[in-house]
C-alpha cells in the first residue's frame, strides 16, 4: 500500500526505515521529513507550512491509502479530522486532547476510576504556587506539569520550595501558553516505565513496554527533557504486566471515551509508575515516544505497518506478542538542549558515519542537508544511537563505542553516560 508518514523527528526516521522493511509497503511517502528519511521515502512536493486542506489535495492526488502521523502537534491540531475519510493511523482532536490537555486527562482518568496520582488544577501562577505549596507540605513533594503542549519540558518534580520557584519560573516565563492550565499532582513513588499499544479494529493490541530517562544529566539529575535514552525490554516488570495495564487502564479509558462519543485509532502511550500496588497513570501520549520509539523499531522483528494497517482496517494481521533482544538508545544533543540558553557548534557528519550497522543504527532529527555526502547538525536532539546484544550490558558496551564515535566528530554536543546502567 501506498502510505504517507508525517514528521520529520528521529521517530519518524526510525517509522521510516521500519515501514521500508514491511512486504505491505508499495510506497512510502514523507512529509515534511529531513535529509536521511527522504532518503528512504519519497518527499511529498508540499512545504513544511503548508495547511492540512493542501496535504488533504496532496494525498488524494496521489491516491495514498494510509496516514500514519508521528507527532502530537498535528494531531492535536485536528490532522486526523482534516483527513476525514482517509485512514489516519492517530487520534482525531477530541482523542488527542488525552495530550494537548493534561487537565482533561485527569479528569478523564478520574471518571473511568484509573489508578494515578491526586491533583489540582490550577490556572494562574499565584494559584500554582500556593497549591504546590500545601501538597509539599502535606506529602513532601510536588509535581507540576503544563496542561498543554511542552515538547516533554513542562515537568518539574519537587522536592523543595525552591524546587518550585524554579518550575514555576520556567512555567509561566518561557512556557506561558503550554502552561495556561497547571496540574499540580503528588508525588507517585516506584520505578517508572512506558506502555505502548496499537488502538483501532478489534480493539487494542499490545505493542510491548520501555523505559525512558527523561532527565538531561546522569544519575537522573538535571531538568526533564524529551528523552535521553531509553531500554527495552523492561525484564524488572512482574509476568502478565501488559494484561495488568490493559485491564486497570486501556480498556477503562476507551469505555469512558466511548460514553463521550470519542474514538481512538492511534498508539495510545502510556507513562507508568510502577509501585507496590502496580501500575498508576502518569500521563498519556497520542503517540510514540521518542526514544522509546527508535529502540523498540530496532529490536521488536514484527511487521508494524502490517499491524497498523489492520487496526486501520485495511488488512489481516495476527498479532503475537513480543520477544526483545536487549536493546538500548542513547541520545546525543546539542549544547543547548533542552532550554536554549547555550551556544550550539554544528558540525558536519557524513552520511557513512550513519549508515545502519549489523549491531546499530543511529536515526537523526534537527539536521539540515549539506551537500550529498554530508549533514550539518542542529539543536535539541540531533542523534539516537540504538543498539542490541545478548544483555544490557552488551548492548550498552556497542551503544556508547558508536556515540563516542559521533562525537568525536560532534564534540560540542552532550550525552547522558549512565543509560540502562541499572536495568535489574
Amino acid at each position: 500500500m501506498k502510505i504517507l508518514l508525517i514528521g520529520s523527528g528521529a521517530r519518524e526516521h526510525a517509522l521510516a526505515w521500519k515501514f521500508s522493511k514491511s512486504a505491505a509497503l508499495t510506497a512510502l511517502y514523507v512529509w515534511p521529513g529531513h535529509a536521511l528519511s527522504k532518503r528512504i521515502g519519497i518527499a511529498l512536493d508540499l512545504k513544511p507550512a503548508a495547511s492540512f486542506e493542501e496535504l488533504r489535495a496532496e494525498v488524494l492526488r496521489l491516491k495514498i491509502d494510509a496516514v500514519v502521523c508521528g507527532p502530537e502537534q498535528p494531531l492535536a491540531d485536528g490532522l486526523a479530522d482534516c483527513l476525514s475519510g482517509i485512514p489516519v493511523f492517530g487520534p482525531k482532536k477530541a482523542a488527542a486532547a488525552l495530550e494537548s490537555s493534561k487537565s482533561f486527562a485527569k479528569e478523564v482518568m478520574k471518571a473511568a476510576l484509573i489508578p494515578t496520582a491526586e491533583y489540582v488544577v490550577t490556572r494562574s501562577e499565584e494559584e500554582c504556587r500556593t497549591v504546590s505549596l500545601g501538597m509539599l507540605r502535606r506529602t513532601g513533594g510536588a509535581v507540576l506539569k503544563a496542561s498543554g503542549l511542552a515538547a516533554g519540558k513542562g515537568v518539574f518534580v519537587c522536592r523543595t520550595e525552591e524546587d518550585i520557584q524554579n518550575g514555576l519560573d520556567r512555567l509561566f516565563g518561557s512556557m506561558k501558553e503550554a502552561a495556561s492550565e497547571v496540574v499540580v499532582e503528588a508525588v507517585l513513588e516506584g520505578r517508572e516505565c512506558s506502555y505502548f499499544t496499537f488502538i483501532g479494529s478489534e480493539g487494542p493490541s499490545e505493542l510491548c513496554f520501555a523505559v525512558d530517562h527523561k532527565r538531561l544529566l546522569d544519575g537522573d539529575l538535571g531538568p526533564n527533557t524529551g528523552g535521553m535514552g531509553c531500554y527495552a525490554p523492561v525484564p524488572w516488570l512482574p509476568k502478565e504486566a501488559g494484561k495488568a495495564v490493559e485491564n486497570a487502564v486501556v480498556l477503562p479509558l476507551l469505555r469512558e471515551l466511548k460514553k463521550r462519543g470519542i474514538e481512538y485509532t492511534g498508539v495510545l502511550y502510556v507513562g507508568l509508575m510502577w509501585g507496590e500496588s502496580g501500575p498508576q497513570v502518569v500521563e498519556f501520549n497520542v503517540r510514540f515516544g521518542d526514544p522509546e520509539c527508535e529502540v523498540l523499531a530496532w529490536s521488536d522483528s514484527r511487521d508494524w505497518l502490517s499491524m497498523i494497517l489492520s487496526k486501520l482496517g485495511l488488512m489481516k494481521y495476527e498479532f503475537q506478542p513480543a520477544h526483545l533482544r536487549p536493546a538500548v538508545s542513547v541520545v546525543i544533543a546539542s549544547k543547548s538542549y533542552p532550554y536554549g540558553e547555550a551556544q550550539d557548534e554544528a558540525s558536519f557528519v557524513s552520511h557513512t558515519d550513519l549508515k545502519e550497522e549489523e549491531d546499530s543504527v543511529v536515526f537523526a532529527s534537527s539536521i539540515l542537508f549539506a551537500n550529498e555526502t554530508q549533514i550539518t547538525t542542529g539543536k535539541g536532539r540531533v542523534f539516537v544511537v540504538v543498539s542490541d546484544g545478548e544483555s544490557f550490558g552488551d548492548a550498552r558496551k556497542k551503544a556508547y563505542q558508536r556515540v563516542n564515535r559521533l562525537r568525536t566528530l560532534w564534540p560540542a554536543s552532550q550525552v547522558r553516560m549512565d543509560i540502562a546502567k541499572l536495568v535489574e
